[in-house]
């Protein structure tokens, strides 16, 4: 009973508060419009109250905030007032924030810089270089989001304003984590934290024990992120910060769940829910009710899952976002075979392909974009460097032609000293220029080397954080088939279990591609590893059979990633021919350097075939196939019921030219 008369007052207390809040809030917009009925009042004093009659509306009612915002900046414009245009911009980019619009609110935002540039209004343009880093970093532009705090933040310092430089750091800290610079990002923190300490800012804690906690979380160390989530807790609470509130309730909740607490992790969930509602925040919604969902499903109470997961799905065509649709048709996935409702599985398993597919294609597409942009300006680097030495080039032919005239009547001797002189030193000048060209041609091409590395270990980090876990759902839904099907004929069984041992194998084959492609250059060591890993994974497979690899190389010889992969894939395929055909029950590797030589030979004691009579499949044509391609060679000696020998061999004196 008491506890039903807490809560009740509660609830109660909620409901006084945010009436309070709504009534203050109306009072602000009457005594305002109040105001804009005076006939005495100027233009510029017209456009602040309409102006603020957009901001307070802003956070209930977007239709009447677009209006009033909408008619300032009209009433600027009509009386150029830069400033008033500047702000009226500004008011509806934050509008459409608010309501989740991020791509409309870029543009007003933009709009408004380019105003505050014009009429040199710095505080102003660090202001909406914030917003427009915020912008930025919910649509996942993670580059333009720091670019754009780090902008702000030079501003600022140069203003002294430091607990705004302070939160710009906090941002440009959690920006970090976000393309995954862990470093940096702690780095970052704590230079936040150090400013937040001296001006003895409560609510800054608030933000930077939160990120750190956050940082703490990615990195395994769950104590430490339960710490700092704890000492953030109580300020938060004692300064009713309620969307930070509610992203600590989340993350708190997120530690526990992964630490097997679901009821503790279910209560924080629910009080997370219940702020983001109260504060209007969608994406905060649909994130909440999907790791409710994840806790229902984990509790086997799936018929509470799927109605989470159909308000999340609800929610997200109200705002319009797909970015979460992937997380909400993944658990509908699971509550719909789990429900062994087979026609609504197949719905959502089509719909999870479409948005995957969809996704996929534009991060591939942004990415190739940015790729070629980044080319495309380096390439026109070294165009104007080459027009530069041409014009100064004419420069210096035009001042030669000039001087000669203006020596003509001197004596001949004379003009033959000043020639002599004026040659020698074109010829010097020249020379400079040409080292200043060259050193700016290799500058350039060191940075686009750099960024194509970037770009190729982003890809490579895509292709395992994407096209893995994908791979990897493939195999958790076909093992979930198998079992929703376990009364299905034995074909049906087989087909599955094949199409997950195809998946698998495709897993390992994607791995070893990155492992590849994280790579500049692949040591002797690095290769003698990964075959040691593959020979692990078949002794799984084949009991029977032993294994002994060998070496006499310098472990820190290396190759170009194109060579180091295709030397692997022809020693993996002639083990995998050992086990699969010859039914050996030994097999030995050696690699060994002779001359100036890497020789790689993988030796078996099976069945062995006639050389001369037996067809070639694809797989001793791709070892020779891809020696080809590294310039290598590669011999098969067999003989019947007495083994199979495969020799390769490669020059180490271009082995290491990055590919």
């Amino acid at each position: 009973m008491l506890n039903f008369v807490l809560k009740k007052l509660f609830f109660s207390i909620i409901i006084i508060s945010t009436t309070i809040s709504l009534f203050s809030q109306q009072k602000q917009i009457d005594a305002l419009k109040e105001k804009l009925k005076g006939k005495n009042i100027n233009d510029s004093i017209r456009i602040k109250y309409l102006g603020d009659l957009g901001w307070y509306y802003s956070g209930f009612a977007a239709d009447s905030a677009f209006k009033y915002s909408k008619l300032g900046l009209n009433l600027s414009i009509k009386t150029n007032n830069l400033n008033g245009i500047a702000q009226g911009f500004n008011d509806i980019g934050i509008i459409y924030y608010r309501i989740s619009q991020f791509d409309s609110s870029l543009v007003f935002y933009k709009k408004s810089l380019k105003i505050r540039k014009r009429i040199k209004d710095s505080l102003g343009i660090a202001s909406i270089y914030n917003k427009l880093g915020i912008a930025h970093n919910q649509l996942f532009h993670l580059d333009s989001a720091i670019y754009c705090a780090l902008e702000s933040i030079k501003i600022y310092k140069k203003f002294g304003r430091q607990k705004l430089v302070a939160m710009n750091l906090n941002n440009v800290a959690n920006l970090y984590k976000d393309s995954k610079q862990y470093l940096k990002a702690f780095k970052t923190h704590k230079e936040c934290l150090k400013i937040r300490m001296q001006l003895k800012d409560s609510i800054g804690y608030v933000y930077s024990f939160n990120g750190i906690a956050d940082l703490y979380g990615i990195l395994e160390k769950k104590d430490s992120s339960e710490i700092y989530y704890k000492k953030a807790l109580p300020i938060a609470k004692k300064l009713n910060l309620r969307n930070e509130l509610s992203v600590i309730y989340n993350n708190l909740g997120t530690l526990y769940k992964n630490q097997g607490k679901q009821n503790s992790a279910l209560n924080l969930f629910n009080k997370s829910l219940k702020l983001r509602k109260e504060i209007n925040d969608n994406y905060g919604i649909i994130s909440s009710y999907i790791n409710l969902s994840l806790i229902n499903i984990e509790k086997k109470k799936f018929k509470i899952a799927e109605k989470q997961l159909l308000d999340a799905l609800s929610k997200t065509k109200k705002i319009n976002t797909t970015e979460q649709l992937i997380y909400i048709y993944k658990g509908l996935i699971s509550v719909k075979g789990n429900l062994n409702e087979p026609d609504s599985l197949d719905f959502y398993f089509k719909k999870y392909e479409q948005i995957n597919d969809s996704l996929y294609n534009k991060q591939i597409v942004e990415q190739i974009a940015d790729i070629d942009t980044k080319y495309k300006t380096a390439e026109k680097e070294k165009e104007i460097s080459i027009q530069k030495e041409q014009l100064l080039s004419q420069e210096l032919s035009i001042k030669n032609k000039s001087l000669y005239a203006l020596l003509f009547g001197a004596s001949f001797i004379i003009l033959a000293i000043i020639s002599v002189g004026v040659f020698r030193k074109n010829q010097f000048k020249r020379k400079q220029l040409q080292k200043e060209i060259d050193l700016k041609d290799a500058l350039s091409t060191i940075k686009t080397q750099n960024r194509l590395q970037e770009q190729r270990l982003r890809i490579s980090r895509d292709l395992h954080d994407n096209i893995g876990s994908q791979l990897t759902f493939i195999i958790s839904s076909v093992d979930n088939l198998k079992y929703i099907s376990k009364d299905a004929n034995q074909k049906l069984k087989d087909k599955l279990s094949n199409i997950s041992s195809f998946t698998s194998q495709t897993i390992d084959e994607l791995r070893d591609t990155i492992w590849a492609m994280n790579k500049t250059e692949i040591s002797v060591e690095d290769l003698h590893a990964r075959i040691l890993s593959f020979i692990e994974k078949a002794k799984i497979a084949t009991e029977k059979t032993t294994f002994k690899i060998t070496e006499n190389i310098d472990k820190n010889a290396n190759f170009s990633s194109l060579v180091g992969m295709n030397i692997f894939r022809v020693i993996q395929e002639a083990i995998n021919n050992a086990i699969k055909y010859a039914n050996a029950s030994k097999i030995e590797i050696n690699l060994i350097k002779k001359d100036n030589n890497f020789d790689a030979i993988v030796k078996d004691n099976g069945t062995g075939f006639n050389i001369k009579t037996v067809d070639l499949g694809n797989g001793l044509s791709n070892m020779e196939k891809r020696m080809s391609e590294i310039n290598g060679s590669v011999n098969i000696n067999s003989q019947l019921e007495k083994g199979t020998k495969i020799s390769i061999s490669i020059s180490l004196k271009n082995t290491t030219n990055d590919v």
